[in-house]
């Protein structure tokens, strides 16, 4: 009996103890994390003085030693190369029959049904009239909080992890019902979207001229093989500097790993935060 106590004993204490050591490794992942959301805003005030950006992804140096047993990593994204799904729908309720189409194509590019696009808009737009049957069947009728919010559309959770990597939420201007897309960016899927002409060729010649020649304005663009026309008429949809990117801080201490993510425009105001 007396060695069942001991044995009970030891093994409390221990877990006990190992959790104590758990909850203070994840407090000073956490911290680590949050410095490393504090480090990428020195970036993104150095890419607002930039006439252009041209790097989808960038990892982030950290040469920092935080001692044995811990690592930390920041990632940044650019969000500007991305469709904007909010932008389907007006400020004013009404429906931007451009951006709807726009995401039409994009879907039809990724080989999706393009009436996925209808069951987004009702999801979005206030009114009750369905689009599809019962596509305003428990439909928020709200502008979406988060990308990952997809997730609860019926039918649209289905093909999320396709269309993930080429949507957004967030407006280039905070407050304005404006969406562009960074034409040094984006990948095929997107830039399709900037013009009902664009075609896989253009889109791709212009990744093939952004590649020795980054776009300095959207302008430039008329001087790609094929891009004269579109490229004189689509100030509205396109840019050649990105200005909301998505930050991503992972710390890692005693096998421990917390992460933040965040979405910050380039004055590091934060539109949206959370810690996993």
């Amino acid at each position: 009996i007396m060695v069942a106590l001991v044995v009970d004993l030891v093994y409390n204490v221990y877990i006990d103890t190992s959790s104590l050591s758990n909850w203070g490794n994840a407090q000073q992942a956490s911290l680590i994390a949050k410095s490393g959301q504090t480090i990428s805003t020195l970036y993104l005030k150095k890419a607002k003085k930039y006439n252009y950006t041209d790097q989808r992804e960038l990892t982030i140096p950290v040469t920092y030693d935080f001692g044995p047993g811990t690592s930390a990593i920041i990632e940044m994204e650019d969000e500007n190369a991305k469709f904007n799904i909010n932008s389907i729908i007006n400020e004013n309720s009404q429906t931007n029959e451009k951006q709807l189409s726009s995401l039409k194509k994009m879907l039809e590019f990724l080989n999706i049904n393009p009436d996925i696009a209808l069951i987004i808009a009702d999801w979005i737009d206030p009114d009750d009239e369905p689009r599809l049957s019962d596509s305003e069947d428990s439909a928020k009728n709200g502008f979406l909080w988060s990308v990952d919010e997809l997730r609860l559309i019926e039918g649209v959770d289905e093909v999320f992890d396709q269309i993930e990597p080429y949507i957004t939420i967030y407006y280039i201007n905070v407050g304005t019902n404006t969406s562009q897309v960074n034409i040094n960016t984006a990948e095929i899927p997107v830039l399709l979207t900037i013009h009902k002409d664009m075609t896989e060729t253009l889109a791709q010649n212009i990744i093939d001229e952004r590649e020795n020649f980054p776009f300095e304005t959207a302008s430039n663009v008329q001087n790609v093989s094929g891009m004269k026309q579109i490229g004189m008429v689509i100030a509205d949809n396109a840019t050649a500097k990105s200005t909301i990117f998505r930050i991503t801080a992972k710390a890692t201490v005693n096998g421990i790993t917390r992460i933040i993510e965040s979405v910050m425009d380039n004055s590091a105001n934060v539109l949206f935060w959370r810690e996993i």
